[in-house]
């Protein structure tokens, strides 16, 4: 069950309906401290001089609606961070694309769900003391590096507790290993690569591998963020499209320009006789099956938080699952292990270790050890995680 903040947050409630407010006041009145709104102009007041936590916003208002409100809000410095959940009768795709356009963060339909009101409410007020606390740290830990740089002093101990963070973070992650072979190797205590795999409540697996741009602990920073998006809206339900479409906007709004991910992700049907598959900037997906053909989900995509403007989620492929099919997805922290010569190890190389492994019913590890030998043992020049999933 999904818990709010132990301390009481804000949430301003904005709407010229009495009815409508009652209802969210008695949805979130008990867990949540809540102001209200009757008109625009009022809610631009209230959040310019005691600036809540979160605001629910109408969109057909008189006088000023709610875009002319968000538009306002996110122009004005002090309120541009607040975020805003339109809760409105609108209900064309359109609607609800010009809204988030604005810097909406959700758009809820009338008549609203309490349980989903809840679930969303809850869901970013956490991101947004998630955001606070590590633009927090980030304004600490600058400060503390310029302080130590005058002094010619080096953050071990600063990283050391930024790793430990992150790390710990990660290692909460609720990983589902029913039917999945996972291997990883990082180069650093934190590291850029992921793999999530988690199952909906209708029985269907969802499974994503991500490579972060950069090295070290800058690319680890979103591991943790995009793994709470996957898993707590494949709790809810929703489908792999949307997960995406989530995560490339919270990447794209949340992180440095430099910083983005590239991505496969899957989601198996509940009787897992049909898989949907993405590629989003990753080395070819790969599935075979008794006849030991490979087949390939080569990339479609940009990488995730490059662009807001990317128009569709739908799926790369759809594959039909057979009993003894397995499915590979990887980063390219494989396939480009440097051998002494500086040769890359490849696609080709992997594809046929790959058919070899199933062939064999070989360990997944087989493939750290074939590495180790190509580079003359001095390991890999990227992090690299493959995933094994089988039917």
């Amino acid at each position: 069950m999904i818990q709010p903040p132990s301390t009481k947050s804000t949430i301003l409630v904005v709407d010229d309906t009495p009815d409508n407010i009652s209802v969210l006041r008695s949805i979130l009145g008990t867990d949540y401290a809540i102001k209200i709104a009757n008109s625009g102009r009022l809610a631009l007041e209230i959040a310019a001089t005691q600036p809540p936590d979160l605001i629910l916003l109408d969109i057909m208002m008189p006088e000023m609606d709610g875009y002319e409100v968000c538009k306002h809000l996110k122009a004005d410095p002090l309120t541009r961070p607040i975020p805003v959940i339109f809760v409105t009768a609108k209900t064309e795709t359109g609607d609800e694309v010009q809204g988030l356009a604005l810097g909406a963060v959700d758009y809820l339909t009338k008549p609203v769900v309490p349980a989903i009101v809840k679930a969303r409410v809850n869901t970013h007020l956490t991101l947004q003391q998630a955001r606070r606390e590590l633009e927090q740290k980030n304004d600490d830990l600058q400060q503390t590096r310029l302080e130590l740089e005058q002094k010619n002093l080096i953050l071990n101990d600063e990283k050391e507790l930024l790793e430990d963070i992150v790390t710990r973070m990660r290692s909460a992650s609720p990983f589902d290993v029913r039917k999945i072979r996972l291997i990883q190797k990082l180069l650093e205590k934190t590291g850029g690569d992921i793999a999530l795999s988690a199952y909906r409540p209708d029985g269907a697996q969802h499974v994503m591998v991500g490579d972060f741009s950069g090295h070290g602990l800058t690319a680890a920073f979103g591991g943790p963020l995009v793994s709470y998006i996957f898993y707590q809206r494949t709790a809810e339900g929703r489908a792999m499209r949307c997960i995406l479409e989530e995560v490339n906007r919270i990447l794209y709004r949340q992180l440095p320009t430099q910083l983005y991910m590239a991505a496969g992700a899957l989601e198996l049907s509940p009787d897992r006789k049909q898989v949907m598959a993405w590629n989003c900037g990753l080395p070819p997906t790969l599935y075979l099956d008794a006849t030991h053909a490979i087949n390939r989900v080569n990339s479609r995509g940009l990488p995730l938080g490059i662009s807001e403007e990317i128009d569709t989620f739908e799926p790369h492929a759809q594959i039909e699952m057979k009993p003894d099919m397995r499915i590979y997805q990887y980063s390219d922290g494989i396939t480009e292990a440097n051998s002494i010569e500086r040769k890359l190890y490849g696609q080709e190389r992997l594809e046929a270790l790959v058919s070899r492994i199933y062939q064999e019913q070989l360990p997944l590890e087989v493939i750290w050890q074939e590495l180790d030998a190509y580079c003359d043992g001095r390991g890999l020049s990227d992090d690299a995680v493959m995933i094994e999933i089988s039917a």
